[in-house]
Parts: structure tokens; C-alpha cells; sequence
């Protein structure tokens, strides 16, 4: 019995001896760990904070109050602003590279693996981010083009167009956004492309046909410049006035307190009188 209690004591003595040198061997590795955590938790503060000076200064918030990301984002549930988003993705991005500085100290290598692959992950959901908020100016930037130059020329479906426009620039970023994230969207970007390549076939079949229409009506403008001046009296079709200016496409005729615009292909097609 005393045999059996002094191997006991003995496996012990070697166990606790084992482990206290191990704890020593390891001490200043997880010392060093310790200062490691704590000098990356005060570096992520202070880049957080510049993040969100930067952020700031370039009006991020601003330019994504004129996407419809911020009533998304509130739809889902977020009511943090993009920039406090960001500032809090590169706050834990530099976060967990600590930690995996740490992990590798005290050589804990999965713990290390797995921290990297979700450390890997917050730049790309940066620059999807990011790629959104400007993707969705962009859109917005470009319907306003489309609409300014269409109102230039008269076109009725000025709004249709610039709204196509926004929806065709929306899925390129979106899938780009999305891609960025390291998803596998090939069937569904080649889906993507041949629908949006017939929609623009569509859409320039009808700009072409209207496109002619206000071809047409410049060039009869032209025309009918020269045979009757601005402040010519003309009767075409029960309407009669004074011609008051030529615009692009129509012609504007005031009679009797009325001002009437007609298209310029009108006085090709019916006889008018002119006074």
C-alpha cells in the first residue's frame, strides 16, 4: 500500500514538475501575447479613429445619403452610418491580425488558421463597400447625364432611358460587389450579361426609331427656317399665330394670347398658309 501512494506521489511530483516548467518555458511568450493584444487594441483605436477622420473629411456619409444604401442598410436593420461601418470593419481587421500574431506566439496554429480566414474576408467586404457607394454615384451621376442630354433634344422617354441606364450600371457594380466577396457568380453573371445585352438591343432598336423621329424634325426645322423667318404669320391645319422661335425639333407659334409648338415634320406634311 505505502509502495502504491509513494509511486502516486512520485507521478505527481513529475506532473506538476513538468507543468511548471512548461508554464516557465511559456511565460514570456504569453507575456509577450499579452503586450501584443494590448499594443494592437490601442493601435485599432487610434486607426479607428483616423478612419474616421478620413471618412469624414471626404463627406463619405454625405455622397451615400445620395444612394439608396443608407435606406437599405435601414431596411436590414443597420442604423450605423457608412463611415462607422468601415471604421469598425478596419477597427476588428486589426483586431484580429493581433490575435493572430498572438496565436502564432504561443503557437497555437489552428486557432491562427482560423482567425486568418476571417481576417482574409474584411478587406474584400471593404472594397465591396466601397464599391457600392460609388458604383451607386456613378449610376445616379450617369442618369442625370442621360436625362440632361435627352431633355436637349426633346425626347419623350428622357426618364425611361435614364432609369434603364441606372438599372444596367446597378447590375454591373452589384456583381462586381459581389465578386469581390469571392463568390462564384459565373452562371449567374453570364445570365446576367445576355439579359441585359438583349435589353440594350431592345433599348437602342427604340432610341434608333426615336432617334429618327427627332432627325427628321431637326432637319424639316431647318428647312422651314429659311422659307418662314421668326415673326412670319402662318395658318396650318385651323391654327394660325405669329412664329415666335425655332427650337431644335419644333416650332412655336403665339396667336390670339396662345403660344402652340408644333413638330417641324407637321408643316412638310400639311399645307400651311403663310401670311
Amino acid at each position: 500500500m505505502n509502495a502504491i501512494l509513494h509511486r502516486f506521489q512520485l507521478m505527481l511530483s513529475e506532473v506538476s514538475l513538468s507543468a511548471s516548467e512548461k508554464v516557465i518555458n511559456l511565460l514570456p511568450e504569453i507575456l509577450f501575447a499579452i503586450v501584443v493584444v494590448f499594443a494592437g487594441w490601442i493601435a485599432a483605436v487610434l486607426v479607428h479613429h483616423i478612419v474616421l477622420w478620413i471618412l469624414n473629411f471626404f463627406a463619405i456619409d454625405k455622397l451615400a445619403a445620395k444612394t439608396p444604401l443608407g435606406s437599405i442598410l435601414k431596411g436590414a436593420g443597420i442604423h450605423k452610418s457608412i463611415s462607422e461601418i468601415l471604421g469598425l470593419l478596419v477597427f476588428w481587421l486589426i483586431i484580429l491580425l493581433t490575435m493572430i500574431i498572438a496565436a502564432d506566439t504561443l503557437h497555437m496554429q489552428p486557432v491562427s488558421e482560423g482567425l486568418s480566414v476571417i481576417t482574409s474576408y474584411i478587406p474584400q467586404v471593404i472594397a465591396s463597400l466601397l464599391i457600392v457607394i460609388f458604383g451607386m454615384l456613378l449610376a445616379k451621376f450617369l442618369q442625370m447625364l442621360c436625362l440632361q442630354t435627352l431633355s436637349k433634344l426633346d425626347i419623350g422617354y428622357k426618364k425611361y432611358v435614364g432609369k434603364a441606364v441606372q438599372i444596367v450600371v446597378l447590375t454591373f457594380v452589384f456583381i462586381a460587389a459581389v465578386d469581390q466577396l469571392g463568390l462564384n457568380l459565373q452562371y449567374i453573371l453570364n445570365g446576367a450579361v445576355t439579359i441585359i445585352s438583349v435589353f440594350l438591343l431592345m433599348l437602342g432598336l427604340g432610341a434608333a426609331f426615336g432617334a429618327r423621329t427627332v432627325l427628321d424634325n431637326a432637319i424639316a426645322c431647318q428647312q422651314i427656317r429659311r422659307q418662314m423667318p421668326v415673326g412670319s404669320s402662318v395658318e396650318i391645319e385651323g391654327v394660325s399665330g405669329t412664329v415666335k422661335e425655332f427650337t431644335m425639333t419644333n416650332i412655336v407659334l403665339e396667336g390670339n394670347g396662345v403660344t402652340t409648338v408644333l413638330p417641324a415634320t407637321h408643316f412638310l406634311i400639311h399645307t400651311y398658309t403663310k401670311k
